[in-house]
């Protein structure tokens, strides 16, 4: 598995896994989870307990957090120059046991996504929403 490949499928665990019934990951794979979390928290300054907060619903209204949850995007590879996401590229990434319920959790917040702000706050509403959609399937690392 490529290093993008795999990354563009942790991005979708965050999309696709319970905060009750996390998966055990291998050491590479925790290694590499790691090492992108480590990458966007320097890059943003996020604050751990922000990330943390997610999971149980606290979205806080904070750039950093904000601009974190885009870094993941852009570390798997899910934008473009423009900083577009391609949710099409994400959703044919799903692996198939969660294909339905991530893709609706998808669609149905994508709409949030709109040119009119700017990248960061954007990928916060996709992420907020998908929360709100289904809470015990969301997560972020």
């Amino acid at each position: 598995m490529s290093y993008t490949t795999l990354l563009i499928f942790l991005l979708l665990i965050t999309f696709g896994y319970s905060a009750k019934e996390k998966p055990e990951f291998s050491e590479e794979i925790k290694e590499i989870i790691q090492h992108v979390h480590n990458e966007c928290v320097g890059k943003t300054g996020v604050a751990e307990e922000d990330i943390t907060n997610c999971e149980n619903g606290i979205f806080k209204e904070d750039v950093k957090l904000k601009c974190y949850m885009f870094c993941l995007l852009e570390e798997a590879s899910l934008v473009d120059d423009d900083g577009i996401v391609d949710y099409d590229m994400m959703v044919s990434l799903i692996p198939e046991q969660y294909y339905d319920r991530v893709t609706k959790m998808i669609y149905s917040c994508k709409h949030l996504d709109t040119e009119d702000k700017d990248k960061c706050q954007r990928a916060f509403d996709v992420h907020k929403c998908s929360y709100e959609k289904d809470p015990s399937f969301y997560f972020l690392f």
